[in-house]
């Protein structure tokens, strides 16, 4: 009787540890699977909570950028600085187009005239020395005229090469252009040898108002008011008067020779 009995306490004593066992088990899992939503339900939070700020800042930076007032524009500028920003726009494109009609106009100085389009009516041409001084158009073309031509009866324009390299100052609106030539003559003897140039000449803009106050255009805003010898050398030597003498032309002008000197000389 008695092993029956002690049987029957070892069975229930195992049924009750399996029990304890599988309760084990069970609420493990239930841990394991509470543990995890828990942490599927934070990461789903913060997600939900990070990405719309994301995607409402990704969206607000689109509103802003199509918003009509939003891009830097000159239609929001005052009367005063709008008409400011379209004058340097109009110096800007002044400027530009002198540029490339100069860098046009050197390399053919022997060989055709200039655009004078770029100049202004009351331009002045000035040597640093004080050498060379005239004013207006007119005198301007008719010193570029002779120079053109005198130096023409002697050199040969398809075989001089003038070179030019040129840089633009917008602190002082001021266009430097450095330039250097070599004259070669048709007939060797007459000048002697090749003769080589080396200058700066400094163009100034006119930086008036293309408008006057009652709306009247200004033709010479923007334009080439002076135009100014900083250094001229021929064969290393500054040029000194008589200029033609420097170029074996003394006795192909004559008189004309001197013409370039003095303020009045082509008044």
């Amino acid at each position: 009787m008695r092993p029956i009995v002690s049987l029957l306490i070892a069975i229930a004593a195992a049924s009750i540890s399996g029990q304890n066992k599988s309760a084990t088990a069970l609420s493990t899992v239930s841990k394991s699977s509470s543990t995890s939503r828990i942490r599927n339900s934070s990461s789903q939070t913060l997600s939900s909570l990070m990405f719309p700020l994301l995607e409402s800042s990704t969206v607000e930076k689109e509103k802003i950028s199509l918003l009509p007032g939003s891009e830097t524009s000159s239609n929001n500028l005052s009367p005063f600085l709008q008409g400011m920003v379209d004058e340097q726009r109009e110096l800007q494109m002044n400027v530009g187009k002198a540029m490339d009609t100069l860098r046009k106009d050197y390399p053919y100085f022997l060989k055709r005239a200039p655009d004078y389009s770029i100049y202004h009516d009351n331009i002045s041409l000035k040597a640093s020395d004080g050498q060379i001084q005239l004013s207006k158009l007119t005198s301007y073309k008719n010193a570029l005229g002779l120079v053109r031509s005198a130096l023409s009866l002697v050199y040969d324009a398809d075989r001089c090469i003038i070179q030019s390299r040129m840089v633009y100052d917008p602190t002082r609106t001021e266009l430097r252009v450095s330039y250097n030539a070599m004259l070669v003559p048709k007939i060797m003897g007459v000048t002697g040898r090749t003769v080589h140039i080396d200058g700066i000449s400094v163009y100034s803009f006119d930086l008036s108002a293309s408008k006057d106050r009652e709306g009247n255009t200004n033709e010479g805003a923007g334009k080439i008011r002076e135009h100014r010898i900083e250094k001229l050398l021929v064969n290393g030597a500054a040029l000194q008067p008589p200029y033609f003498n420097n170029f074996g032309l003394e006795a192909l002008v004559g008189q004309r020779t001197g013409a370039l000197v003095g303020a009045g000389a082509w008044s």
